[in-house]
């Protein structure tokens, strides 16, 4: 607010004085393609495109490319391809070999035709371990790896966060058709969990380093006191080595997503792609496109283990009612948003409280445990 501030005070000094600024046409062209993702080789390893047309700035949809053709391509011309699973992504579970470069080719529905140059496989070494330690900021995330044939040194990190969040009350019971009746076994709305991906771009190089070993590399914050650790808390941080090219092009993308924003920035700068429309030499496209091998590593975090950090939010305390029950059942049916939260048992009755204090899907996240979990 206070950077805003300085802003429109700056531009009214400059008003009397000098003529009106005029902003450049910042309309985006969009038969530009965007693509997102990276041919990934292994043993049974997801990989997955997003593709989409270049958007305004203050556009928040996105617009997804579909009905394309997408295919990964090996030099010796075996072909993969990828489904397509609406909205832009395409992907699928593939062996793909480390041994044999690699391509991306892809056909939109207008007949062009992107593709990438083959590239070997860059083998990322694995990750030694995931760490963390509680700051007064919050909780930070760390990761370690090393290479001992020093031959990476390019890396970039992506994660997947995923935590266990709880409604404000535990409840056996479900109001259907004017009842108040037991909750059916499994069928239960106490416990939620919740995934979010990497907001941001983590790229580092050990150029400076005689050896190629990454030590304390940071990769996530959580807040102090955040709802991710109110139960339990898990992240999944991936490694990628790069060559130099795709470093470049991410050390500038992040470069340009992190400019302030303001009139005296430097202007983002035009990002360097290894996608090439071979059908139409006057269309392009933004995106890099890597060829290498993933390695994972998961860690969790209970609550107990941190200090000080509350296990609910205390301001979004629930209260409930406490009614009998012909009179809780008529209430429900009077009051559709609210729910038998626990039954009463001194004297019988049943507590009822909102929905959203009662059923934890009502803030995000879903009641079916991950398999890792």
């Amino acid at each position: 607010m206070r950077r805003l501030t300085n802003i429109l005070i700056i531009s009214l000094l400059l008003t009397g004085c000098t003529k009106n600024f005029e902003l450049p046409d910042t309309k985006p062209d969009t038969s530009i393609l965007v693509v997102e993702g990276d041919i990934l080789t292994g043993t049974l390893t997801e990989n997955t495109f997003s593709l989409s047309r270049l958007k305004s700035l203050f556009q928040f949809e996105d617009i997804p490319e579909l009905r394309a053709k997408v295919e990964i391509v090996q030099s010796n011309g075996v072909k993969w391809l990828l489904q397509d699973k609406g909205f832009g992504k395409y992907g699928a579970r593939l062996d793909l070999p480390s041994n044999i470069p690699m391509s991306l080719r892809i056909e939109t529905k207008d007949g062009r035709v992107y593709e990438t140059a083959f590239q070997k496989s860059v083998l990322s070494p694995a990750i030694d371990s995931v760490t963390w330690k509680q700051e007064p900021e919050g909780v930070k995330i760390f990761a370690h790896s090393n290479d001992p044939n020093n031959a990476t040194r390019y890396y970039r990190w992506n994660y997947t966060e995923t935590w266990e969040r709880h409604a404000w009350y535990e409840t056996y019971f479900d109001f259907k058709q004017g009842n108040i009746i037991p909750r059916p076994v499994g069928d239960q709305i106490y416990a939620c969990w919740q995934s979010e991906d990497a907001p941001s771009i983590i790229i580092n190089n050990t150029n400076n380093l005689e050896k190629d070993v990454v030590s304390y590399q940071p990769v996530a914050l959580v807040p102090a006191n955040n709802e991710k650790i109110y139960v339990r808390y898990s992240i999944l941080v991936r490694q990628l080595g790069l060559t130099k090219e795709a470093y470049d092009y991410w050390d500038r993308l992040r470069k340009n997503t992190e400019l302030t924003g303001t009139l005296f920035d430097a202007q983002p700068s035009r990002l360097p792609s290894n996608i090439i429309c071979t059908s139409d030499p006057k269309a392009s496209a933004i995106g890099y496109v890597s060829v290498g091998r993933v390695s994972e590593k998961r860690l969790f975090i209970m609550n107990s283990a941190v200090n000080l950090w509350p296990s609910k939010n205390p301001d979004a305390a629930c209260a409930a009612s406490e009614l009998p029950k012909f009179q809780a059942e008529r209430f429900l049916s009077q009051n559709p948003s609210y729910l038998p939260a626990y039954f009463v048992t001194a004297g019988g009755g049943y507590g009822v409280a909102l929905r959203q204090c009662v059923d934890c899907r009502l803030s995000g996240g879903n009641n079916v445990q991950p398999d890792f979990w």
